[in-house]
């Protein structure tokens, strides 16, 4: 074979296997990133390698009453949330380490405010126009996740009254229980707001699990707090000391999952009926979450089915607005064929405020509020999901002043 051979051979095995390496290294095309700005030519994961996580997703949501409430009409709230999960044993070699900061900022109008008047506000990220931080904490697990000890600035929502299905829906009596939102302390340490405090969990094993946190209880207004960091950590503002037991069945065919609750306030409040301060609260709650139907799939932990969850809690009425609160939902997750990652659902809630907390308000039932809603996550892409929700409030304030109010809103979340 002559030299001009050699070369014409040389050329064709590159100019034939160059281009198969190229395809072969082709990234995915852009609506299956899971990021809607990708990998950053591979950066994003050399990171996560290295134990650094960073976070960023929008949500936009637009809200329209139909009927009922304060007044029809329309409103539209975004926020941008975004922070850092370390893993310290990853990044620095210190074992069972990790830290976490996240931070959001939230504008646009408030469509519980401004449309409807209820005590079950509409939207979950509902808050008034701020840039607060949520998240800045160490944490350190012992013994694999047997026990976990956590100190910084966190919401107590992010751990505490959690039920796993009914996160799907957007009206926030659904997170953060109305019930809790209306008792004393008067603004709690739950989304928009957080505080400074410990938590700890021990988990023995066999399904158990115990959580416990202490922290600041009273964080006092959006204008006087605007962005989580003025901490008074008194007899006065008080300590709010929360608790749960869990028990696990995931090894079940149909898993779940129950849950006790209490929480305890030490602080000095307003009683509901204006006749002074209080010293002190208790709050005592239960959530149970069941997988009621698991679709046939060759995966055993398959979350493709239909789930069911119940909350219910009660306060003393004497210091408390709202003493009785119950929610339940059922939810279905893959609804249609081929949208595994679609979910969908159908929640009620209910709540009833103390004789204080309904003085003045009108109707046959004075203090009862209830919410409907229906809604559909449909998963567009791994880093885009649309969501349309409707809400049918009735008496909205828990009076009859108001109509009963038929709300209609589209949420749509980024994930960069």
């Amino acid at each position: 074979m002559n030299a001009f051979s050699r070369i014409a051979l040389a050329a064709a095995i590159v100019l034939g296997v160059a281009p198969a390496r190229a395809q072969d290294a082709a990234p995915p095309p852009w609506m299956e990133w899971d990021y809607a700005t990708g990998d950053w030519d591979n950066n994003r994961t050399l990171l996560e390698d290295r134990g650094i996580k960073l976070l960023a997703t929008y949500t936009g949501q637009i809200w329209g009453n139909l009927a009922g409430g304060i007044q029809t009409g329309a409103a539209y709230l975004q926020m941008l949330e975004f922070g850092v999960d370390a893993d310290l044993e990853k990044a620095l070699g210190w074992k069972g380490g990790s830290f976490r900061t996240t931070w959001f900022y939230v504008t646009g109008e408030q469509p519980s405010i401004a449309l409807t008047g209820s005590n079950f506000a509409v939207s979950g990220i509902e808050a008034p126009p701020s840039f607060r931080a949520l998240d800045i904490w160490l944490q350190q697990r012992f013994g694999g996740d047997a026990f976990t000890l956590r100190a910084g600035l966190f919401n107590a929502d992010a751990d505490f009254t959690v039920s796993d299905y009914a996160a799907l829906f957007l009206n926030a009596g659904f997170g953060w229980p109305v019930l809790l939102s209306g008792t004393s302390p008067d603004n709690p340490p739950a989304y928009p707001f957080a505080a400074p405090g410990v938590f700890c969990a021990v988990e023995p094993g066999g399904g158990w699990r115990f959580q416990a946190a202490a922290m600041q209880a009273d964080v006092f207004s959006a204008d006087a707090n605007p962005h989580n960091f003025y901490w008074q950590l008194d007899r006065f503002a008080g300590f709010l000391f929360l608790n749960e037991l869990h028990y696990r069945w995931d090894k079940a065919k149909l898993p779940g999952v129950a849950k006790l609750g209490a929480l305890f306030d030490s602080g000095y409040h307003g009683a509901p009926d204006g006749s002074g301060n209080v010293w002190g609260n208790a709050t005592f709650y239960g959530i149970v979450d069941q997988m009621l139907y698991r679709e046939p799939s060759p995966d055993a932990a398959s979350p493709q089915g239909l789930g069911w969850f119940a909350r219910c809690g009660f306060a003393p009425p004497d210091r408390n607005i709202v003493v009785t609160y119950f929610d339940t939902g059922f939810t279905y997750t893959g609804p249609i064929p081929g949208r595994d990652d679609d979910g969908a659902g159908l929640g009620f809630g209910w709540s009833q405020l103390s004789p204080g907390g309904a003085e003045g308000l009108e109707g046959g039932s004075v203090g009862l509020e209830m919410v409907f809603e229906a809604t559909y996550q449909a998963q567009i892409t791994p880093w885009f999901a649309l969501q349309p929700d409707l809400q049918f409030i009735v008496q909205p304030g828990g009076s009859a002043q108001l109509g009963n109010a038929l709300v209609v809103g589209l949420s749509a979340s980024i994930a960069f």
